[in-house]
Parts: C-alpha cells; structure tokens; sequence
C-alpha cells in the first residue's frame, strides 16, 4: 500500500524528460509559492514495457471535479482526510481496462506515443497559468539541502506513482492497495472544463481484491480496444452497440461531408431500432428506424442539418438511447482520435 497517498493541485511551470531504462517524464509544478516536481511514468521496467492509457479529453464527473476544484494549491492528504477523492480503477466507475489503449514511450509519428498526449497538453499549461493540474499518487518530501535533481529547487518535493497502483506481483506487490490509484486530471478552468490521463502497465491484474488490491488470479482483464473511449457508466443492459464512427470525413467537392455512426446488433436474435436515437453530448438528436439481424453492422448517416447529431472534431460523446429513452451505450473520443481526415475511430 502506498503510504503517503494524496493529490498535488497547482500551475505547471517547466518540462523535462529524463533519459535512463526507467523514463519518466518530469513536470514542475508551483502551488502557493512552493515547487513541487509530478514524475510520470511513460515505460514500464518490467515486460510488456508500454503502457496502457486513457486520454479523456472531455473528462465528465460533476461531484469529483467540484470538490477538486474547491480544494486550495498544494498537497492534499488523500487518505487521512479526504477519502472521499480516491480514485479506483477497478471499482470507481471512472475508467476500465477496455477504455486504454496501449502507446509505446516514443516512437516516429504524430499521435502515436505517450509523449504525444502528455507533453502538448503541459506546454499549454506552462503558457496559461489558468489551466490548473491534479496529479494523484504517492508524496516524497520535503528534503531539506537536498535540490531536485531536474529543475534545482529546495526542498525536494514532488509526487510520482501517477497510475494504477494496485493488481501488481512479485516485487510490486508491496505497494498495491484499493482505493489508491493515480491519474493526471487537468482543468481549463477559465472554460470550466476539465480532461484526465489514466496510466497503468499491461502486466497489472484487474481482477483485484476489494481489501487488498491484490490480483485474485491469473486473467488481468481486458486488453484494451480502439482509439475512442467506452464512457463507463451505469447503462441499460443492450445487445445493441457503437463500435465505430467517421467524425472527420473528407469533404465532398460542394463542401459537405458524411459524418456516419455504425452500431452493432451482438444478439443471437432480430433487435428492432424503431423508437432509438443516436445523440451528440449537446442534445441533438436523430431517431433510428428498421431492424438489425442477429450480428449485423449498421452505418447511420447523421443528418445535422435536421438537428441529428454532429461530431465535433475537438471531441465529445456518441450516445444510443434505446425506446425508453434509456441510454444503451456510450462513447467518447478526443481531438487526438480525429487528427486523420477520413480515417474511421472505432469503439
């Protein structure tokens, strides 16, 4: 178990990146005229080495956000005074395994790596000091006499353990523990809105103890799917499903374009769709006629210019709500997941 479990708020102030077998990448951080320094992990010491990831762009928890944003700069002591902020991977509702992808540390490409996520959103950091960071794990410091060895400030303080802290074996097995779990989360609080960054490694269990954190067998769970993000959130049980949508399709030569939604029948049955809508997270709505067969794949053209939804490319939700206006499922996706005109993001 962790044993200096809490969540640093302040203002990023410089970037670094370290160069060894365990990289990390170093962030400083100022909260009420004192430094502090977030070291997130972008490389696992033990094999598979990449991690896996959430980038959730459009990051949608009222009651945790709220009391986030009310805490003041600095540390504050998650587990002796604020239990209520823990975070849980496995039990929280906030995330699951099938919602990360895995990204390698760097590699040669646009959006294809850690450093592609992480490093943009702290250099807008470092330039608009409105947007505020909140980094959860395990709390080092201070060390008196002793500079950090990125940026030079005294004392040492800083804040590292920045993923899933539980499901672990063999020598991390120690620090494991429910209740406990880290995350990056970053509020635009000039705009009130608010993203976050999940981090954990392939080789962690997510089929944990509730008392111990501890992997209660050999199967770790999903292995991750896609680009976008199954929201995790109590929804109706379905057999019908989103699995992939063109958000950011090529033009036609007279300027329109063919924003479409395909869902999924998984059921051994015939499902009717007649009084099921598709909507945007703004509202817009468009209702779905006919039937799907058991297994098939249905591409739904939006229709925004008679209020259906619209896809925006800096990210937002997809929902399907079934004939009792009870939402079915939902996904989300960032600006990262429409970088590539006319490529398809699948769910």
């Amino acid at each position: 178990m962790l044993r200096n479990y809490k969540v640093l708020k302040g203002t990023a102030s410089a970037l670094a990146l370290d160069d060894d077998n365990d990289p990390h990448i170093e962030i400083r951080i100022g909260a009420g005229g004192v430094s502090y320094r977030i070291a997130m992990n972008v490389r696992s010491k033990e094999s598979p080495h990449d991690l896996l990831y959430a980038n959730v762009m459009d990051f949608q928890h009222a009651e945790l956000t709220a009391e986030l944003a009310a805490l003041p700069m600095g540390l504050t002591d998650i587990r002796g005074d604020r239990k209520d902020l823990a975070l849980d991977y496995v039990r929280g509702g906030m995330i699951e395994r099938e919602d990360m992808n895995v990204a390698p540390f760097q590699l040669a490409g646009p959006k294809n790596d850690l450093r592609d996520f992480i490093e943009p959103i702290v250099q807008e950091g470092i330039a608009d000091k409105s947007i505020h960071f909140y980094a959860f794990g395990e709390a080092w410091g201070p060390e008196n006499n002793k500079p950090d060895e990125y940026f030079g400030f005294e004392p040492g303080n800083g804040i590292h353990d920045i993923h899933m802290n539980q499901g672990d074996s063999g020598s991390f097995s120690a620090t494991s523990g429910p209740n406990q779990d880290g995350a990056l989360l970053i509020h635009f609080s000039d705009e009130d809105h608010w993203a976050a960054i999940f981090l954990g490694f392939q080789s962690q269990n997510w089929n944990t103890d509730a008392n111990t954190g501890h992997p209660l067998g050999d199967n770790t769970g999903g292995q991750g799917r896609g680009e976008g993000t199954r929201r995790p959130q109590p929804i109706v049980a379905s057999s019908l499903r989103i699995i992939a949508a063109m958000i950011n399709p090529v033009n036609h030569p007279d300027g329109t374009e063919d924003e479409t939604v395909t869902i999924i029948n998984r059921s051994d049955v015939v499902m009717s769709i007649e009084g099921w809508s598709l909507e945007d997270g703004e509202g817009r709505r468009q209702k779905l006629t006919g039937s799907l067969a058991s297994g098939e794949f249905r591409t739904i053209r939006l229709d925004p210019e008679n209020g259906g939804p619209q896809l925006a490319n800096k990210g937002g939700d997809i929902i399907l709500i079934n004939a009792d206006g009870a939402v079915a499922d939902r996904v989300g996706y960032g600006k990262s997941e429409t970088a590539n005109e006319g490529w398809t993001t699948i769910f």
